[in-house]
């Protein structure tokens, strides 16, 4: 079973920033997959995708379940050991491109489980909920609903947690494999925050570019 996991080492965070890397531990979260498998499933080149599988080994977010021989090699196949979330004080600290990066991956993952689990029919069940709210907040508007989200959230881990437990007391049990999904953001529409240059714009000398790999990789 995938633990959910509290990051609040910077450094971690920005390692685990890399959109590549969120939607393979999301393709991992309590499933084995070599990372052939993940290649073809998300599209992206096996020398990347086995690159970065490594690169989650050693971060200690997913671990080798098996070896397995096939046409003269080994395949490896892993499962994610845990579910990282980010706690506020820490996500108000990481750069705007790591933030970034992390929510690019995250939604990247949720539309691709939200696409596949309609086809599938994921939203016939009388209880299933979609949602769409949008309004404007003051700034204690904003607050009350982040909290209240953050509340859900632990609730939501909490239930998750019990079922697991009363299913492996009861292996015949009808089992639903649900998704929750918890979303508060800007916009669209948002006026850019002061220092926001758009595309085009100038740089200034003092302003050096960064690329997400300077700061997601481990080095």
């Amino acid at each position: 079973m995938t633990v959910p996991v509290a990051i609040s080492d910077p450094k971690l965070a920005k390692a685990y920033a890399h959109p590549l890397r969120i939607q393979i531990l999301g393709l991992l979260d309590n499933r084995v997959a070599s990372p052939r498998e993940i290649a073809s499933e998300l599209g992206t080149p096996l020398s990347n995708t086995s690159y970065h599988v490594r690169q989650l080994l050693a971060l200690g977010f997913v671990e080798l379940v098996s070896r397995t021989a096939r046409r003269g090699a080994i395949e490896h196949h892993y499962t994610a050991r845990v579910r990282p979330t980010i706690p506020d004080e820490s996500w108000a600290n990481l750069p705007p491109i790591v933030k970034r990066a992390i929510a690019d991956g995250n939604v990247q993952r949720t539309l691709k489980r939200v696409v596949a689990a309609t086809q599938e029919g994921g939203f016939d069940r009388a209880e299933a909920h979609h949602s769409h709210t949008a309004g404007r907040l003051d700034l204690r508007g904003w607050k009350e609903l982040a909290t209240d989200i953050n509340w859900m959230l632990r609730r939501a881990e909490e239930v998750v947690e019990e079922s697991e437990e009363r299913l492996a007391g009861d292996p015949d049990a009808e089992t639903i494999p649900a998704t929750i999904v918890l979303m508060q953001f800007e916009g669209p529409g948002r006026k850019a925050p002061p220092g926001h240059r758009g595309k085009g714009a100038p740089r200034h000398d003092d302003e050096p570019e960064l690329e997400l790999d300077e700061l997601s990789d481990l080095g």
